[in-house]
């Protein structure tokens, strides 16, 4: 017996243990009370002056609730308060008796959490243990069944989406969103962690509160709180909580921001929700099709929203930020954190503000368009979400400067351009005094945005392969060639740049897919540089061929700086000189690689300069692409009589390290990546990688001279000693001498090439390369010769400028490129490393090159100017 009671007794004890553990848990959180008092009905009632809130307790039949049990937190609100409520609020509702069912609901429950809250606990959230500070937003009692919408064929924005169901003349059952609205609360422990300051509450209030000491539910000041009740708390507020609106929805309301919601509504449509429409048919005895509202947006409910109602896809291009009118909104984060930690906000111009936009920044828009309906909703996208604000905790007054826009610079949004503000359930909404435009509308690209009906193809590519920001940089000018949806069904594929034949990727935008598609056409470049199309090989391009060859197409199109500053050659992003000619006049036209190879021009068709407020000029092109050419630097070379010398000197090597060779038409592992017309007889230079470089080519004379004297050995030579090592009859004495012999000879010629090729393309009468945008002029370079004694490359001087070009090396002779001959500077050239086979393959890599011949050697050390046949009998002084 005595086993069985302490047995009992040490239950007993663990039992209250748990319960105390419990309890002590639920306090940090909620700080509900465990010790008897009035209930919240009962406290009402005896306070005498919150008779239109117990009206509302005994219409729902929440009486009992609130009378005997639950645990629940009350926000309420006077007699006194009411009577000021019924003389102006937005409902029209001017008497008690005039409420609906419906809205007694929304006025009773978005003041009621289901839970006993203290104001200072009700800022934290529920992780393990809790955290302080945190929360800004928590559900209330309201269900979204508590207010239901009837939208009606005039009220229906004008798009497609809607005018399906337009001929519904009674309307359609609307939900605002499938979330319940939650509360929004600014609590000093959340504004403290979130260093919110007096101002920003000031503002976020409209000037009605003082100081973040107080607590602010739903945007009503609480007056008196944690009124300690036996089923729960309650906490007086000055004036009557109303149901929080979402961002949207206060855009919608409010008188002055009529505009900017008629734009935002463009982007919104009614989806059908069975789930939502059997629970409320049930409720309300109905057969009604019940619709939700939402907004097309890169961050909605359940992810991405880009499918419409009738499962068609929506232009990904075209995607709001995140959905304005998603309740639960919540920025996308790694963290796990749900509503209850954040909002976001919106910058929302006055129809005031925006109309003077529309005539003075905005008149491009309106003369391209004509009205607002009119712009196409990529387009202006842009505008709208260089105006939304992800997190509205970095971004509150005091810290506008956290706001970006599109280029990844400072808005430029002050305090002072508030003229209110509006907290929603799911962030806030500033209204502004002026519009705030997205660098976009400033850009280069811009005319390619606006104008997508003549080219939607290359702003696509632009957009989806994120050069955007690039070019959306003010602190840059570009020059950025434009190339029409006519001139992109011609693109010359590299992958079969040196062989016989070429292929022709056609590229389009296609409006049901929402993307880029192409094909693939055998083809016949024609001696006037026109393309003839031939079969077609491939009606579908797989989509990640078409990104990897546009994004090689736009780092040639992309020039850094004005072309119209007179010169002839400019380099472009990828490091490809573009021959310019008549700059800026009538007959201009640019020259890439691949024209200068078939004679032919691109022509510019139109000039659009946004120099005013913008960074460059664009250039339409409306016939060939101006990309880089098929001829690599060996084949040039090889096919250029007065480069042979050079030629040999380069393209020679050791049959025992190929692939160490100056010239290879492999390389990774297993020959993974291979050069474009590898199966041709092509190669490229070993030592280029991803970028531009120069190649000087000295005369056959001047390399024939340096031989004659003894200086320069040939790759004859390395095979005479290379026999020898590897020779039946040869001793191991005379082997070693041998291979001594070829390692030196390898070694001079290698390094005498390697001198002659520089880091950097520099063309005669091409712009000056400059230090980060800066007008500091570059004449210092890099050869591919590496000083044993520092490890670093030998350099050069060049000098390019007066339309001609020196260069002069380490021992101070200053060489002269030959332009006596056009066909002997400034050739262009582009080597392409390929991964993958077939018409699978993907540029891994690609470089370009100008060469030009100079009238003598350049040298580095009077050790070239030795002889090389005593060099090799001193193995010990050249080790």
């Amino acid at each position: 017996m005595k086993n069985k009671v302490n047995r009992l007794l040490l239950s007993v004890c663990c039992a209250l243990g748990i319960a105390a553990m419990t309890s002590c848990e639920d306090n940090i959180l909620t700080g509900q009370p465990a010790w008897l008092g009035n209930s919240i009905y009962e406290q009402l009632q005896g306070e005498g002056n919150y008779t239109t809130t117990l009206r509302l307790i005994d219409d729902l039949g929440q009486t009992e609730v609130l009378s005997r049990t639950g645990s629940k937190t009350l926000f309420v609100a006077d007699d006194e308060a009411y009577a000021r409520w019924f003389q102006s609020n937005q409902w029209g509702v001017r008497s008690y008796e005039q409420l609906s069912t419906a809205q007694k609901n929304l006025l009773l429950k978005s003041a009621m959490i289901d839970n006993a809250y203290l104001i200072e606990l009700l800022s934290n959230v529920s992780e393990n243990p809790p955290q302080e500070g945190l929360c800004m937003r928590r559900p209330s009692s309201v269900s979204i069944y508590d207010s239901i919408s009837i939208v009606r064929p005039e009220q229906m924005p004008a798009t497609s989406d809607w005018d399906k169901h337009r001929d519904k003349t009674g309307g359609i059952v609307l939900f605002k969103d499938g979330n319940a609205a939650p509360m929004i609360h600014f609590l000093p422990a959340f504004m403290e962690r979130q260093m919110i300051t007096d101002e920003d509450l000031a503002l976020l209030t409209n000037n009605t509160a003082h100081s973040t000491l107080e607590a602010w539910i739903n945007g009503k000041q609480v007056t008196d709180r944690d009124i300690t009740c036996k089923n729960g708390y309650i906490h007086k507020v000055a004036e009557v909580i109303e149901p929080t609106q979402n961002m949207a929805e206060i855009v919608r309301n409010l008188p002055n921001t009529k505009r900017w919601s008629m734009l935002l509504d463009r982007y919104s449509a009614p989806f059908y929700d069975r789930t939502i429409t059997q629970e409320y048919n049930r409720l309300y005895n109905n057969t009604d099709s019940v619709f939700v509202l939402r907004y097309y947006s890169d961050l909605s409910q359940n992810g991405r929203l880009e499918v419409t109602p009738d499962g068609a896809n929506f232009d990904r291009q075209a995607l709001l930020q995140f959905d304005p009118g998603w309740n639960h909104y919540m920025y996308s984060n790694t963290m796990g954190y749900d509503l209850h930690y954040d909002a976001g906000a919106l910058i929302v111009p006055t129809d005031e503000a925006l109309d003077e936009w529309w005539e003075r920044d905005g008149r491009v828009l309106q003369d391209e368009y004509g009205s607002w309906e009119n712009i196409p909703l990529r387009t202006l996208s842009q505008l709208i979400n260089v105006n939304m604000i992800d997190i509205f905790t970095e971004k509150v007054p005091s810290k506008f400067s956290n706001i970006l826009d599109d280029a990844k610079v400072q808005l430029g949004i002050t305090p002072e351009n508030i003229v209110s503000c509006h907290v929603g359930c799911n962030g806030v909404v500033y209204v502004v005094d002026k519009v705030f435009s997205p660098s976009i509308y400033s850009s280069v690209a811009f005319p390619a945005l606006i104008r997508q009906q003549v080219m939607g193809t290359i702003y696509w590519a632009i957009d989806e392969l994120e050069f955007t920001p690039y070019l959306n940089s003010m602190d840059s000018r570009y020059s950025l060639i434009l190339p029409s949806d006519s001139a992109m069904l011609y693109y010359v594929d590299p992958i079969n740049f040196g062989e016989n034949a070429q292929t022709v990727l056609s590229f389009a935008y296609d409006d049901e897919q929402k993307k880029v598609v192409g094909e693939r056409y055998q083809a016949t470049i024609n001696s006037d540089g026109t393309i003839t199309l031939g079969r077609r090989t491939q009606s579908s391009i797989e989509d990640n061929i078409i990104r990897n060859r546009l994004e090689d197409l736009l780092d040639q199109l992309i020039i850094i700086g004005d072309v119209e500053d007179g010169y002839e050659y400019y380099k472009t992003k990828g490091g490809q000189l573009v021959h310019v000619k008549n700059a800026g006049q009538t007959g201009m036209t640019f020259l890439s690689g691949w024209q200068k190879e078939q004679n032919t021009e691109t022509a510019v068709s139109e000039i659009y300069d946004m120099t005013g407020t913008g960074n460059g000029k664009s250039y339409l092109v409306e016939s060939n692409l101006p990309a880089t050419g098929a001829r690599s630097v060996y084949q040039l070379l090889q096919r250029t009589a007065e480069f042979s010398e050079f030629y040999k000197l380069i393209s020679g090597g050791d049959p025992d390290s190929v692939n160490q060779n100056m010239m290879v038409a492999q390389m990774g592992s297993g020959g993974k990546y291979k050069c474009a017309g590898n199966t041709n007889g092509n190669y490229n230079v070993r030592m280029f990688d991803n970028y531009n470089y120069t190649v000087y080519v000295p005369t056959n004379d001047a390399i024939t001279q340096m031989i004659r004297s003894g200086y320069l050995p040939t790759w004859d030579d390395f095979d005479h000693y290379y026999q020898i090592a590897n020779g039946d009859a040869t001793t191991e004495e005379e082997a070693e001498a041998a291979r001594y012999a070829c390692y030196v000879i390898k070694n001079r010629i290698n390094n005498f090439v390697r001198y002659h090729l520089q880091d950097n393309s520099i063309a005669v009468n091409g712009a000056p390369t400059v230090i980060d945008n800066q007008n500091v002029f570059v004449n210092d370079y890099e050869s591919m010769a590496i000083d044993p004694r520092t490890n670093r490359f030998y350099g050069l001087n060049v000098d390019n400028s007066n339309r001609q070009m020196t260069v002069k090396d380490l021992q101070g002779n200053v060489r002269h490129v030959v332009t006596s001959n056009p066909d002997l500077y400034n050739q262009l050239c582009s080597e392409y490393w390929f991964s993958g086979s077939n018409t699978n393959r993907l540029i891994y890599q690609a470089s370009t090159a100008v060469v030009h011949q100079i009238n003598d050697v350049l040298l580095y050390s009077p050790e070239q100017t030795t002889m090389w046949t005593e060099a090799i009998k001193k193995p010990q002084e050249n080790q």
